[in-house]
């Protein structure tokens, strides 16, 4: 456990150190990772469906639906560049967490989601560490020699 959280915490600074401490734009960074994704969708979808793919074609069945998800996707995903790119992971890990919050209260008015205790549970703790996380730093006195 110790090992995993370590590499995790390891991953995080490395993501903003290449982030922000590069002369990269965001596009390029984004493209090269779009590549890598690219490589290993097209190798999942040929993997799978490939006879389909070469029968019908790549787009067969996509319609205005699939391409609302796909804008939105990339929507979302230049936004956590931007994110990553000008504040830090923790507060990304935060504004995701408000996100999935409001889209479960929007839930329950458009589609008549349930809250439960521990949906209720998880809210307050989420938006208590959103509160203690905006609270300014206290000054600190320094202590004569």
């Amino acid at each position: 456990y110790y090992r995993a959280k370590e590499q995790a915490q390891q991953a995080v600074v490395s993501t903003q150190s290449t982030g922000k401490g590069s002369d990269i734009s965001i596009w390029m960074r984004n493209i090269h990772l779009a590549g890598y994704g690219v490589i290993v969708g097209l190798f999942g979808v040929f993997w799978t469906d490939g006879a389909v793919v070469q029968e019908k074609g790549f787009f067969f069945g996509y319609n205005a639906w699939v391409w609302w998800v796909i804008a939105m996707q990339a929507f979302g995903g230049l936004l956590v560049a931007v994110v990553v790119k000008y504040a830090d992971n923790i507060l990304k890990g935060f504004a995701t967490s408000l996100a999935i919050i409001v889209s479960c209260v929007v839930s329950v008015f458009l589609w008549g989601f349930v809250i439960t205790l521990k949906f209720s549970v998880g809210t307050a703790l989420v938006l208590g560490a959103v509160y203690l996380y905006s609270l300014p730093k206290p000054a600190t006195k320094l202590l004569p020699n």
